[in-house]
């Protein structure tokens, strides 16, 4: 049994056990009769996927019989042997399969069709785990979240301050104010409110008063009645003498100075030409 087995896992492709995955091998999984569940074969953790199944048994009949062995999970494969004709013998056989993941595995069967009786059934899976199924499962993991370790902070309690202790503390209310109402207090102040009112008033009258008269002395000072009646002694003032229109002279210098200058900047521009 050993000896077939490596043989098989020999056949079977090459894995790189590099991470993130562990590789391994299930226990017979017809151990206890010619049905199983899958959840109690493969191991219950996550990120299980089957990449082959190893099978072996040996069969009782009559050599003229019919008979047909089938080897199988729901919903994945189903394998025929037909030993119609055949005498009784030992059969192993080997799959390879490109990583299914645990949950497609239906329940798994051996079952009989015709005359004959199947003994020692052995049916042996193998599997990875990818261990970063969960990227939590490993700091290596793509995806890891690294955790944050928070600790108790010191609480401030309010009622510990000294300055909330001093303010919350109980007041004599007798010390800040009376229950009973000064009436000599309230008195004096209504008599001051009073007297700031008048006051207030007469000097209102007084500043009107006086506006009006410094109003009426600006007036005065801008009556201009005087002057219109006011008259200039005084004759007919004749004209200035005017100066005698005369033929001015030709400033001949100006004119020398005027042509000198036109001279050079006639000479100033057929350079400009006879240096390009």
């Amino acid at each position: 049994m050993q000896l077939a087995l490596a043989a098989y896992l020999a056949f079977l492709p090459c894995y790189s056990y590099s991470e993130p995955y562990s590789y391994g091998t299930t226990n017979n999984a017809a151990i206890g009769g010619m049905t199983w569940d899958m959840y109690n074969v493969l191991p219950n953790v996550a990120g299980v996927e089957v990449n082959g199944i190893f099978y072996r048994y040996s069969v009782e009949k009559q050599t003229e019989d019919d008979m047909r062995v089938t080897v199988g999970n729901d919903g994945v494969f189903s394998l025929t042997d037909d030993w119609s004709g055949l005498p009784s013998n030992t059969i192993t056989k080997g799959l390879s399969f490109n990583n299914i993941p645990a949950s497609s595995w239906g329940d798994g069967s051996i079952t009989v069709d015709g005359d004959g009786a199947v003994r020692d059934p052995k049916v042996i899976y193998t599997y990875r785990i990818d261990e970063c199924a969960d990227p939590q499962s490993s700091p290596s993991c793509k995806g890891y979240l690294h955790k944050v370790t928070i600790t108790d902070p010191d609480l401030y309690d309010v009622n510990d301050d000294e300055a909330v202790k001093i303010a919350t503390q109980e007041t004599d209310l007798l010390l800040v104010k009376s229950d009973k109402p000064d009436e000599e207090k309230e008195t004096k102040e209504k008599k001051s409110r009073l007297e700031l009112g008048l006051a207030s008033a007469e000097n209102a009258l007084t500043i009107g008063i006086d506006q009006s008269a410094m109003l009426e002395s600006i007036n005065s000072m801008t009556n201009l009645a005087m002057y219109y009646n006011t008259q200039i002694s005084g004759s007919q003032y004749e004209d200035a003498p005017m100066l005698v229109d005369a033929e001015l002279p030709e400033n001949k210098r100006a004119l020398r100075n005027n042509l000198a200058q036109q001279a050079l900047h006639a000479k100033m521009v057929q350079q400009q030409y006879e240096d390009q």
